[in-house]
């Protein structure tokens, strides 16, 4: 069982619905139970309604919010973040807000981020929409733009003060970052998605089918699934080979192994081990329970 929260952080032209697919996934898998789904919100219209009461939020306003949901949803317990598209500059906008306005060690419940399809270095293929569209007036596709100066700082300052950080303080800390680009992602080139991130990789789909993890072949929601099972760990059944070798330990034991420690459960009906740990420690663990029998 994981206790830990995963917020989800939706794109350009999008809602918390483009994360259907991904979420269900998360849910109904035996591996990931306990974990806790947060979808981010934010507006994001296709145009501005002239002499409408309301604007459109640009990538500060909405990067400044996220503080306050972070403080509602998840409030200091250890965190996931994914993004899609658009929502890999929001995040890195905040965190980057958040590391100059001295907040650095409010971020230290944050233990993974992971961005699918960011425009790190904006999209040339939106240009021409944009322009016949009158986006050049849309306050969140101004920074869509390659090459946009805000979003260039807002990276240097992720990959300086979180990407390579050495601790965590006021201006700092250390958060391990995921980059994937879409194989077939016309809207979001590899080059792009990648930028100078050093944890990059791509993974079959386009710009939106990269998150239809319903399919098949789509390799998203397993690679999610691994990063968050090495980040938060698990407690997968390990079933004991030979005849009977390991005796039921107490319920619930704890053992130090080089310094960690390990918790232990028997599970009667199904004859498994049952361990809050890593894979290696707790198989040494239980190789030497079997050697500790005596011989019959």
């Amino acid at each position: 069982m994981i206790d830990a929260d995963l917020v989800l952080i939706h794109g350009f032209w999008s809602s918390p619905a483009t994360w259907d697919q991904v979420a269900e996934r998360v849910q109904a898998d035996l591996d990931l139970r306990g974990l806790r789904v947060h979808r981010f919100r934010y507006e994001s219209p296709k145009l501005a309604m002239p002499f409408a009461a309301t604007r459109i939020p640009d990538y500060n306003d909405v990067a400044q919010s996220l503080r306050s949901y972070l403080a509602a949803t998840v409030s200091g317990r250890d965190t996931a973040i994914v993004t899609h598209s658009q929502g890999g500059l929001i995040l890195q906008r905040f965190l980057a807000w958040m590391l100059n306005e001295g907040y650095g060690q409010e971020l230290a419940s944050v233990k993974l981020v992971l961005m699918l399809a960011c425009p790190n270095e904006g999209s040339e293929f939106s240009r021409s929409i944009r322009k016949m569209a009158g986006f050049g007036r849309h306050a969140q596709a101004r920074d869509l733009q390659v090459l946009s100066s805000d979003v260039t700082d807002a990276r240097r300052t992720v990959l300086r003060q979180v990407v390579y950080a050495d601790t965590v303080s006021a201006r700092e800390c250390r958060i391990p970052f995921r980059v994937y680009a879409g194989r077939s992602d016309r809207v979001v080139t590899r080059a792009s998605a990648q930028s100078v991130f050093p944890d990059a990789e791509t993974l079959p789909g386009d710009h939106f089918s990269i998150l239809h993890a319903a399919q098949t072949d789509n390799l998203t929601f397993p690679t999610l699934k691994r990063h968050l099972v090495e980040t938060f760990g698990r407690r997968p059944a390990i079933t004991v080979a030979g005849d009977g070798a390991v005796p039921p330990p107490s319920p619930n034991l704890t053992e130090s192994v080089n310094g960690e420690n390990v918790v232990v459960r028997w599970n009667a009906d199904t004859r498994t081990v049952d361990f809050i740990t890593t894979p290696d420690i707790a198989l040494s663990w239980i190789r030497e329970l079997r050697e500790e029998q005596p011989d019959e």
